[in-house]
């Protein structure tokens, strides 16, 4: 019997825990209407803002005489606009049949005209949108629609499959239409306001009624997208318009036409069902339906009110806890998609920042109408607003892998996490996120009087206010050096401020809106991204979409045989990182100037093994570059070719040996899927080649009206080894201001190097250098090593010289005129007396007057001497041997609060310190 309380009282526990973990569903939406913009929407209210504010006034006074015409044309004619929605007037079909994305056809016959549906998923189309005094009133005719063509402007009868959204965008403007004359009816009471949104509105929603689910008829994965008025669930963005117009028109269809509050009802629950039913439930598509679904769940009633009991709260209970195929429960969704440490989510950054808006929206949304802080329920969003920050380049614009955009981060997450702290005392939120916005927003960081523009602002709380106290910050305060996101196969690497700073964003494959590219990688220099991604082609269905623009050509990648390729879109093909500094996430106790990554990945369609070596060094403001070092070799020994690509921004692209002599480029027909390469190699154009085992040097040339921005590089020659300059198709990412249109729509130069074989111990060697009108602060490059291990020396016009050593190993030891190393990657450097030895991920360093070793040990460990003073870190143990050219009688190493004593050796006629592990400071040694 006590075992089973026991077991009984278990039951209880873990049901009440399940519970717990539910997101509240307010208990009671109330009777009032309308709600839609929050709980508090007073007439009087209102009426008292229009009185006061001109800005109100003039809403009204716009919205009036908007509807002027149509309010002309109604007490003449009440049919002039609803016989202008787009429906089956004639036919009253009640079942649509679509293949794949394109209309096909419809049949059945209802009692009333029912809703058309729309011609193409996204989808060209060669006829405008039409004025809507030019739409032909109750148009259902076999031959399709009435519309002008775009090439001749001719007006013609358009097959419905060749006018892609447009009817749907006419019967979204006339509901629009709908909503204002509702509004106007809400504020003024004049019958005739009520009367045009009610033919309108009454039509439409039992057009929908009477609609059954489409068919696809090539029953594929459009059949799982579909909505009642158009192909994706997501783009019945039309709820907006009519959840609006019927919340404001309530009053006049319960007085005047109460018997149709029900089939109203029937109506909007079986279109969210539909919605519930169909969609993608992984992506920002979740979200979407999910905002479409609160729009319907605000309108209609209690639970109680209903028969089946779908009420505000069962939709409600559906988008925020229920879990089904195609909609999943919020909870589950931020599991799936938000990286538990750093709160990015997996897809591409334009996307990402798209679903934290969402989620954002929503819980403003339960913040307006329930007085429920959701942030508190969901504390990872907080964490994502934070992180939203580490997609910035420098110059505040988003890096844009995948289908990205090169574009400025969206506002409203920060804004409501500072209006958010404001309402619920969360002092230090205020703070940060203030300070924040002014960091990032610094030019549009203004406060003022609210300025309302539309309906929705009439009932928008008062203006948010910031604290003066807060003041804008460094954009270096909210990201770091170093930033890694497994869950999305994203690292970062930045050094420098503004349009010094250097920055590397290097990505895989993992995640929603990816491409196929392997390791690719996107470089910034003198505030612009230098080395950009191509963003999606001009859609995602266009062809160029699906030949070009997710490919590996179209990245800074490697591609093994003319072949590597692998599933873009949803992809599953992260890079493994091996090594990298500092730590992801960490700012303090780290060498400033030096960052590194070492990734590999598996390349499936030809099982070739990748690994790309990057880094930076910065010294100080001006000089900077970035290291490149990519091998690449297939598993089976079937190495035909392994290319190169690397896309730059520019008007050209100068090749030359060593000392300036251009290198004899000629014209080629190779790189081609003629050769059995990739599709994509046949969207470059201009291309010559030459073949050289030697050295070369190149500069991409970018001429702006104010200046000339460089990418500097210098390349490693190879045995058996073809370079190429090419041009590719413009990058579409390039379409938010960044640049001009012109420069915008310009082809991108491209260097495509080919080793014939493998690129394993003929890796792929590059540095790159940003630079103005044609300076540089590199005076030479040269290199040293063989098979996997790479030297690269580098001559600074300052003086100082980079010596960088990378190996596929952490226990080798390579020693190279006075110096040794024992590590995967390495940096010496000298200027006069100054110095730096950094060991990244490796046992021993030494510039043969200073050794760093960590004995069996494997991590990163730094030892700087700048300017007489010297600094120390280690992440492991180690100890610090310092050649010393006579007997020592006492040596110490003093950091703060401690004290190592140094062990002499005679007969190598060192002195060593054993010395802890440290973050980076300051120490001083002292020999006698």
């Amino acid at each position: 019997m006590q075992n089973k309380i026991l077991v009984l009282l278990f039951l209880l526990l873990s049901i009440s825990n399940v519970k717990s973990q539910n997101l509240p569903v307010p208990q009671n939406v109330g009777t009032q209407h309308p709600r839609v913009f929050g709980k508090e929407m007073s007439l009087n209210q209102v009426k008292q803002l229009v009185q006061k504010e001109d800005w109100a006034a003039a809403i009204i006074t716009k919205t009036k005489n908007n509807l002027a015409p149509y309010i002309t044309h109604y007490k003449t004619d009440k049919s002039w606009l609803v016989s202008r929605l787009q429906m089956y007037w004639k036919t009253k079909a009640t079942q649509v049949y679509i293949k794949g994305g394109i209309y096909d056809h419809a049949d059945g016959e209802a009692p009333v005209p029912t809703v058309k549906f729309i011609g193409g998923r996204g989808t060209p189309t060669n006829y405008k949108h039409p004025k809507l005094v030019d739409v032909k009133p109750y148009m259902d005719d076999p031959r399709g629609l009435y519309l002008q063509n775009k090439s001749t402007n001719v007006w013609e009868w358009a097959p419905i499959p060749a006018t892609s959204g447009i009817l749907g965008a006419i019967n979204r403007e006339i509901m629009s239409i709908a909503r204002d004359a509702a509004f106007m009816y809400w504020f003024t009471g004049e019958q005739v306001y009520g009367d045009l949104a009610y033919s309108v509105l009454d039509t439409y929603l039992e057009g929908i009624y009477y609609r059954k689910e489409p068919i696809d008829l090539s029953h594929g994965h459009h059949q799982t997208l579909v909505g009642y008025a158009g192909f994706e669930v997501i783009q019945e963005h039309i709820l907006n318009e009519i959840s609006q117009g019927y919340d404001f028109l309530y009053g006049y269809i319960k007085k005047q036409h109460p018997e149709r509050l029900d089939l109203y009802a029937q109506t909007l629950q079986k279109w969210a069902d539909l919605i519930i039913k169909n969609g993608v439930s992984f992506n920002n598509w979740n979200l979407l339906e999910a905002a479409h679904i609160s729009h319907i769940a605000l309108v209609l009633e209690n639970n109680s009110a209903y028969k089946n009991g779908k009420g505000a709260q069962y939709y409600l209970d559906q988008i925020m806890n229920q879990t089904s195929t195609r909609q999943w429960s919020m909870n589950k969704l931020m599991d799936y998609g938000y990286d538990k440490k750093t709160g990015i989510w997996n897809e591409s950054p334009g996307y990402s920042m798209n679903v934290l808006a969402d989620f954002i929206s929503f819980a403003e949304f339960y913040d307006r109408n329930f007085d429920i802080d959701l942030l508190k329920e969901m504390p990872i969003l907080k964490q994502s607003v934070k992180s939203s920050a580490q997609y910035l380049y420098p110059n505040k614009y988003m890096v844009s892998f995948g289908d990205g955009h090169y574009k400025k981060l969206r506002v409203e997450p920060i804004l409501y996490m500072i209006e958010n702290a404001q309402k619920y005392g969360k002092k230090e939120d205020e703070e940060y996120f203030t300070r924040m916005y002014k960091t990032i927003y610094d030019d549009n960081a203004t406060e003022g009087k609210f300025i309302g523009k539309n309906i929705q602002d009439l009932f928008a709380e008062k203006a948010l206010t910031f604290n003066k106290n807060s003041v804008a910050g460094k954009l270096t305060d909210y990201t770091n050096p170093l930033f890694y996101v497994p869950h999305n196969s994203w690292l970062v690497q930045r050094q420098g401020e503004g349009d010094s700073a250097l920055m590397i964003s290097e990505i895989g494959s993992l995640g929603n809106h990816m491409h196929s590219n392997g390791i690719a990688m996107e470089l910034y220099g003198k505030g612009l991204p230098l080395a950009p991604e191509m963003g999606h082609g001009s859609s995602y269905f266009s062809i160029e979409y699906a030949e070009y623009y997710t490919q590996f050509p179209a990245h800074n990648t490697v591609i093994v045989n003319g072949k590597s390729k692998y599933p873009e879109m949803k992809s599953n093909h992260a890079f493994d990182v091996n090594a990298a500094y500092p730590k992801s996430g960490v700012n303090e106790g780290i060498v400033p100037g030096i960052t590194f990554s070492d990734v590999s990945f598996l390349e499936p369609e030809t099982n070739s093994n990748q690994r790309r070596v990057m880094g930076i060094v910065k010294n100080g403001t001006d000089e900077g570059y970035y290291i490149d070092i990519f091998r690449s070799a297939q598993n089976k020994g079937d190495n035909v070719k392994n290319e190169y690509f690397f896309h730059n921004l520019g008007q050209n692209l100068e090749l030359t040996t060593t000392v300036g002599t251009p290198l004899d480029l000629k014209p080629t027909s190779k790189l081609a899927f003629g050769d059995g390469d990739l599709m994509a190699y046949d969207y470059m154009w201009d291309k010559k080649s030459v073949e050289t085992n030697q050295d070369f040097k190149g500069k991409f040339n970018l001429a702006l009206k104010e200046k000339t921005v460089n990418m500097n590089l210098w390349m490693q020659g190879q045995e058996d080894r073809k370079v190429f300059s090419v041009l590719s198709p413009k990058s579409t990412a390039l379409s938010h201001d960044l640049l001009p249109d012109d420069i915008n729509n310009n082809p991108i130069p491209t260097l495509v190097v080919r080793q014939n074989g493998e690129a394993w111990n003929r890796p792929f060697v590059a540095i790159y250098e940003p630079a103005l009108n044609n300076e540089t602060n590199i005076q030479s490059v040269d290199y040293f090593g063989k098979n996997e291990f790479v030297g690269i020396h580098v001559n600074n016009k300052s003086g100082q010289e980079d010596f960088i050593f990378s190996n596929t190993t952490p226990d080798t030891k390579f020693t190279e005129k006075q110096f040794s190393f024992t590590g995967t990657y390495g940096i010496i450097s000298k200027k006069a007396a100054d110095f730096t030895l950094f060991l990244g991920n490796g046992k021993n360093i030494s510039n043969g007057k200073y050794t760093i070793d960590l004995g069996n040990e494997i991590a990163s460990a730094v030892l700087k001497n700048q300017n007489g003073t010297m600094y120390f870190s280690a992440d492991a143990a180690s100890v610090l041997t310092v050649s010393v050219e006579r007997k020592i009688k006492n040596a110490t190493l003093t950091v703060p609060g401690a004290q190592c004593k140094g062990t002499y050796n005679s007969k190598e006629k060192t002195v060593s310190f054993e010395v802890p592990p440290l973050p980076y400071q300051m120490i001083k040694i002292e020999i006698d």
